[in-house]
């Protein structure tokens, strides 16, 4: 939690606020008394794909540095969901997309850390170039997919159900929970 108030920069002090039940870092000058609510992060994902082909990124950044995965980030204020991942596919891959072309694929809600918005989207063309994210990018065929190092357990998922989904017009949306478990374990529930 921070230590100081993002408002006027007083140290602040950890504590339940009126009509809250969780305790919340409280800016210690009551003139100001600002309340910092930390909430989880939106990230946004394309599964983009070419003539039957996947749109593949390697990660030029930390987490996962060279492994692979579509083009995902964080939404950025002013954007929605769709434009997030329209603009991420642009940065990490040199790819231009109509966001309103896209289609939900996936829900993924990160034990209260992330959730994750997953779309897929037909390009008109497979020009693609390295974002400085990425290393490198490159369209494969569904078959190759599985050969690449990927880089999160939620690539796989949305590339696994991405291509279960490929010849439906309308794809059904899976939505996936991660957990942490009072005894330190993760649990992954569907639905």
């Amino acid at each position: 939690m921070p230590q100081f108030c993002e408002r006027c920069g007083t140290a602040t002090r950890i504590q339940i606020p009126s009509g809250d039940e969780r305790e919340r870092s409280v800016c210690g000058d009551s003139d100001c008394g600002h309340i910092t609510y930390q909430n989880p992060k939106v990230v946004c994902g394309v599964v983009a794909t070419y003539q039957d082909k996947v749109l593949l990124c390697q990660r030029n950044i930390e987490p996962c540095k060279g492994k692979w995965g579509y083009p995902q980030g964080f939404l950025e204020l002013g954007e929605s969901s769709r434009q997030g991942a329209a603009r991420e596919a642009h940065e990490e891959a040199g790819v231009t997309l109509n966001p309103d072309n896209s289609q939900l694929i996936a829900l993924f809600n990160l034990a209260g850390m992330q959730v994750q918005l997953v779309y897929r989207v037909e390009l008109d063309d497979d020009t693609c170039e390295a974002g400085h994210e990425s290393s490198d990018v490159k369209f494969v065929s569904w078959d190759e997919v599985w050969d690449y190092d990927l880089a999160f357990p939620t690539v796989e998922w949305a590339l696994k159900h991405a291509e279960e989904m490929r010849h439906e017009a309308k794809p059904a949306v899976l939505e996936r929970t991660k957990i942490l478990q009072p005894n330190g374990e993760w649990t992954v529930e569907d639905g």
